[in-house]
């Protein structure tokens, strides 16, 4: 890509990321509890989520879908949860193993919990793989573009993961105000398999 497409695209989803960050911060508590829920329910109902068993999960940030119920779930159905653990520019995932291992865990700078310990050795890649990852972004289309907070955690994972012949699914968790039209993508950015988020209808509904 040349270097005044490159910039003009950098320039594009800067201005979405700020554009739906100020859509979100209008977001009520009680908005985004409604639409969570709503979400969550979709995830439970799914046939990706119930066929897989090894899923990586989000920790949300205040205007992220609340994935703290499909969390709890998860361990008390014996499903294999791992989470994010960020370390400069890299992401791993790491196991967790039951909500108390959960709740014993610090918080970070960004409000969420993550191990102290980063060991690339204990990433999900090296011990079994994913059949699912649980993608949080800022702004999504229905047909998966995703764009992301800029560090491109997540896209270079799941090079990473293809890299080693692993191909999870993925599901994107998204408040309705995420959603939009056309989302600016460039080679690296990769696509999400399937766009949870709350319909008008949903919405009046719960």
């Amino acid at each position: 890509m040349k270097m005044l497409q490159l910039e003009t695209l950098l320039q594009a989803k800067d201005k979405l990321r700020q554009q739906i960050k100020a859509n979100l911060n209008k977001l009520t508590q009680k908005e985004k509890d409604i639409q969570s829920t709503v979400v969550v329910n979709k995830v439970f109902s799914s046939k990706v989520f119930q066929e897989c068993q090894r899923i990586s999960i989000y920790l949300p940030m205040k205007n992220e879908v609340n994935t703290l119920p499909i969390l709890k779930a998860m361990l008390n159905n014996g499903k294999q949860c791992f989470i994010p653990h960020y370390h400069n520019d890299d992401m791993i995932m790491s196991k967790l193993e039951s909500w108390e291992h959960y709740e014993k865990l610090p918080i970070n700078t960004w409000g969420i919990r993550q191990p102290t310990h980063f060991d690339v050795s204990n990433d999900a890649t090296l011990n079994g793989g994913l059949d699912l990852i649980l993608m949080p972004g800022l702004a999504f289309t229905k047909d998966g573009r995703r764009l992301g907070r800029g560090k491109g955690y997540y896209d270079k994972y799941l090079q990473k993961c293809e890299d080693l012949g692993q191909q999870p699914k993925t599901v994107a968790l998204l408040f309705k105000e995420q959603l939009v039209e056309h989302v600016p993508i460039s080679d690296n950015d990769k696509l999400v398999d399937f766009v949870f988020y709350p319909s008008e209808e949903e919405m009046s509904t719960s």
